[in-house]
């Protein structure tokens, strides 16, 4: 199938048989079942520059025994699941980046929890992350496994105020949030997927000074400051306003950490049903733009990690 036909509002996995591309087929098909949406796997082969437009190389699906095996894998652990395939010669992120045109969600695989690994030229990830339409998902071969237990932190109830236990955290949906505007389509990302599914959701507040100097290098004890606090806290309730309105049954905590952005998503992940992440940012999440916090997560999180446009680019989408 040519991967322009495929049916608009699917699910796409980008798979190429590896344990990875396996793991994200798994992830993408329970997508996909729970939330009534066609599946469309693509497969590319990448030949050496100039090899296959000089041939102009018209790839077969029906003998791409890849793509084959990945379907039928696919249609047994959904028995009924509509799938559809597609082979194309070229790198998979431009065709992933070009088919988030018409998905409702891409998923990928992961490249381990090494940052320089992702950042090696040709990484698809990180390429599809930084470039979709629509909502990307990351997921490391090894997303099942039990992680590290995260640390104990200080939890806010917005809903009905004062401090909880992080015993209340494991297995919902977490989100960074900064105050951004960019962080808008993954609030909404997230608020939908813990009502259809009904899970909790987790709201992560960071703030880290980079500063140099014996009273500036990021202690608790410098970091952990009411007012600080209190601003944080009215960043992520501005932040959420409104949503929580739209879904009622949502029940919804904040994390306010002092510390790493990085190493404190990466932590939070392991508890999580999903981490999800916006575009780009500011404050303590300065540079959520992909390249920066959201690449080392997506690369770091043992669990899987969704990617959200800004309202803007899915604006685009649209239309």
């Amino acid at each position: 199938m040519d991967p322009h036909q495929m049916p608009a509002g699917a699910v796409v996995v980008g798979y190429d048989g590896s344990a990875t591309a396996d793991a994200a087929l798994e992830w993408a098909v329970g997508e996909a079942t729970a939330w009534d949406r066609p599946l469309h796997l693509l497969h590319t082969i990448r030949y050496p520059d100039g090899f296959a437009m000089s041939l102009d190389l018209d790839l077969d699906p029906d003998g791409d025994e890849i793509a084959i095996a990945g379907a039928e894998k696919a249609q047994k652990l959904a028995p009924g699941l509509a799938v559809t395939t597609a082979t194309q010669a070229g790198g998979a992120a431009a065709w992933l980046v070009e088919l988030s045109a018409r998905a409702d969600l891409v998923v990928v695989g992961g490249h381990g929890h090494h940052t320089a690994r992702a950042v090696l030229v040709g990484a698809t990830a990180p390429q599809v992350t930084a470039h979709s339409r629509c909502p990307v998902v990351v997921v490391q071969a090894d997303s099942e496994l039990t992680p590290p237990r995260p640390p104990e932190r200080s939890v806010f109830s917005l809903q009905g105020g004062g401090l909880t236990d992080t015993t209340t955290l494991a297995g919902r949906v977490v989100i960074g949030v900064d105050g951004s505007e960019s962080c808008t389509g993954a609030v909404e990302f997230a608020f939908a997927r813990a009502s259809r599914l009904g899970l909790g959701l987790v709201a992560v507040g960071c703030w880290w000074w980079q500063e140099t100097g014996p009273y500036m290098a990021g202690t608790e004890e410098f970091g952990w400051d009411s007012s600080i606090r209190d601003r944080e806290l009215r960043l992520v309730s501005e932040q959420l306003a409104g949503w929580s309105e739209r879904y009622p049954d949502v029940d919804v905590k904040t994390l306010l950490v002092h510390g790493n952005p990085v190493e404190v998503l990466v932590e939070e992940a392991d508890r999580a049903e999903l981490l999800v992440l916006g575009t780009r940012g500011r404050g303590g999440f300065a540079g959520l733009l992909l390249g920066s916090v959201s690449l080392r997560v997506q690369s770091a999180a043992r669990r899987p990690v969704a990617v959200v446009p800004s309202t803007a680019a899915s604006a685009r989408r649209a239309h």
